[in-house]
């Protein structure tokens, strides 16, 4: 005797991976999109602390060259002890 897949087992088996997929793919795309909004935050992070780590370095230049936004003089001495 044959051993066959009949049409009602064929049917079962199809409705039992259907169900897998609609389970399995809504959490899925949730989770690429919470990857992809991690991803983009950490890359927003970094970005600002770059920023950040970029004006900290011009300010100490600034400070050595004795030049700042303001036209303010930074020197070790005052002048007002004249």
């Amino acid at each position: 005797m044959k051993s066959a897949f009949t049409l009602i087992e064929l049917l079962v088996v199809m409705l039992l991976i259907a169900l897998v997929v609609s389970v399995v793919t809504p959490a899925g795309y949730k989770m690429y999109e919470g990857i992809l909004r991690y991803i983009e935050k950490k890359e927003r992070n970094d970005k600002f602390h770059n920023m950040k780590f970029e004006a900290f370095i011009r300010q100490e230049k600034n400070i050595e060259h004795n030049i700042s936004m303001l036209g303010v003089n930074y020197n070790e001495t005052s002048h007002y002890n004249d």
